[in-house]
């Protein structure tokens, strides 16, 4: 080998080398965007706080719905206890339904920051478990929605009642205004920011690919 050819030969080496360490690098940042992702999906939007804004308002209802019952007799304190326990049911079908369809991939057990294929499973992973809580998260929402306000309305009824027909009619519709209208502005940031977590992990994904 002349020393053309040899300067050519280390030519192509330096290059090499230099791609491989863009890719890396390229690769080692998409890895820091998405473990930032995922921790600010678990400490700031974790399924486990919609657990436990569903099962308050659950238990609240529960009771109210319950005693209201008990004071009155068949009426629609227990046609409001039926449909609770009747969304109950259906909440735990979908959630079941949802981990099903969306975490079918193991969480890898070593991550490197430098393996496309490593960063594509976690990026899998993550993306499963945020389409889970956004589900949970929009269940949440529509229970608030539905039985917050049916919940206000058999309670101003047990400690202020009965009243007139007219007075039944005004504080229900009162109660579905406020407390429809509250809850799904309450919740509607966390759904959008949710729904962007994802985007932009489908978006990283995408970049993964073009490396």
């Amino acid at each position: 080998m002349d020393s053309k050819d040899t300067m050519n030969a280390y030519a192509d080496k330096v290059k090499d080398i230099s791609a491989t360490g863009n890719k890396n690098y390229k690769l080692r940042s998409i890895h820091i965007d998405v473990e930032n992702i995922y921790e600010d999906i678990k400490n700031n939007k974790s399924s486990v706080i919609y657990k436990n804004i569903f099962w308050l308002l659950f238990g609240v209802s529960f009771v109210v719905f319950a005693v209201h019952t008990v004071q009155n007799g068949f009426g629609w304190g227990l046609v409001f206890l039926i449909l609770l326990i009747a969304y109950f049911f259906y909440y735990t079908y979908i959630i079941k339904s949802s981990i099903r369809a969306n975490i079918k991939t193991k969480n890898p057990s070593k991550i490197e920051p430098e393996k496309a294929e490593f960063l594509k499973e976690r990026i899998k992973y993550i993306s499963g478990g945020i389409r889970v809580t956004a589900k949970r998260a929009e269940l949440v929402r529509n229970f608030y929605i539905i039985f917050f306000p049916l919940m206000t309305f058999t309670l101003i009824d047990i400690l202020k009642g009965p009243f007139t027909a007219k007075a039944y009619f005004v504080i229900f519709i009162v109660s579905v205004l406020i407390g429809g209208v509250f809850w799904y502005y309450y919740f509607k940031n966390d759904l959008n920011d949710i729904e962007s977590d994802i985007d932009l992990l489908q978006e990283l994904n995408e970049k993964i690919a073009k490396i």
